[in-house]
């Protein structure tokens, strides 16, 4: 019997390329992405030696995203790794249909509320594994404040990114807390900056990095090698609460560590999602 593993923005960059390294190695896939299209696309690629199912999710609407776990959770009995991979960095400020900052409701509340929807099945599974990409974009995540990441007062698009990066580490660390004693671990990987379409579009500091440098950075197979190690290396069977960086335990910044922090953050995510 196969596993079964959840990737989130599975259709480009990093995620495609964990997508078909897993698949290859044999996980049935559940693809959660907001283009059906390049999802379908990706079926066909991949094949018929697994079986891959195809959710449409919006993780930065929080009806989308209850929507996905109820039609996840009708449909599979089990999910032996989850991967949250799907994330974006916008120039200029957004706010979502529900009142919430866009970067902060896709990298973060989108993915906090699908993985805690789908704790069942993860429960369901033999010692599942969660991973949340995270970035060492963290380390810039300077004023950062719990009760202000919903709607900063001020807006710098990669202050905000980091910031959401940060949340990512924080929740992956809580979740592991909360988690361990049903033998589910939960573990943030930086994949390293990837030469993609990620960030490179606009005008501003952030793309103008991007773009000048690509050249420089690390290749989507390259990173999607250091998920799939955190994801399915037998001798991180029992390991949780790290943070990885190149496949090996990596040193994350002060805030990152901080229980008070993590616990914070988690009760002020779930206070949102349920005022939606």
């Amino acid at each position: 019997m196969h596993k079964t593993a959840l990737i989130t923005g599975p259709t480009s960059g990093i995620g495609r390329v964990t997508a078909l390294e897993l698949a290859r190695r044999g996980y049935d896939l559940i693809l959660v992405a907001r283009n059906e299209a390049k999802a379908r696309q990706l079926q066909l690629e991949i094949g018929n030696d697994v079986s891959t199912g195809f959710i449409q999710c919006d993780l930065s609407s929080m009806a989308s995203v209850k929507h996905a776990v109820e039609e996840i959770t009708a449909n599979y009995p089990q999910i032996d790794l989850l991967i949250n991979n799907a994330g974006l960095i916008v120039q200029h400020r957004q706010t979502t249909a529900e009142g919430i900052e866009l970067t902060f409701a896709t990298n973060h509340l989108g993915p906090f509320l699908l993985t805690t929807g789908l704790v069942g099945l993860l429960k369901a599974a033999d010692s599942a594994r969660v991973v949340n990409l995270a970035s060492a974009a963290h380390f810039l995540a300077f004023r950062y404040q719990t009760a202000k990441l919903a709607n900063p007062p001020h807006y710098h698009d990669l202050l905000i990114y980091s910031r959401s990066k940060l949340a990512n580490i924080l929740f992956s660390n809580e979740f592991s807390e909360r988690l361990a004693p049903f033998g589910i671990t939960s573990n943030a990987v930086h994949p390293g900056t990837v030469s993609s379409s990620f960030g490179g579009e606009g005008d501003g500091a952030t793309s103008w990095f991007m773009k000048s440098f690509k050249s420089f950075f690390r290749t989507p197979e390259q990173a999607a090698a250091g998920i799939i190690h955190v994801a399915t290396a037998p001798e991180l069977n029992n390991v949780t609460g790290r943070y990885f960086a190149n496949s090996k335990p990596a040193r994350s910044s002060a805030k990152a560590k901080s229980r008070v922090l993590a616990r914070e953050l988690w009760e002020f995510s779930e206070a949102l999602i349920n005022d939606q």
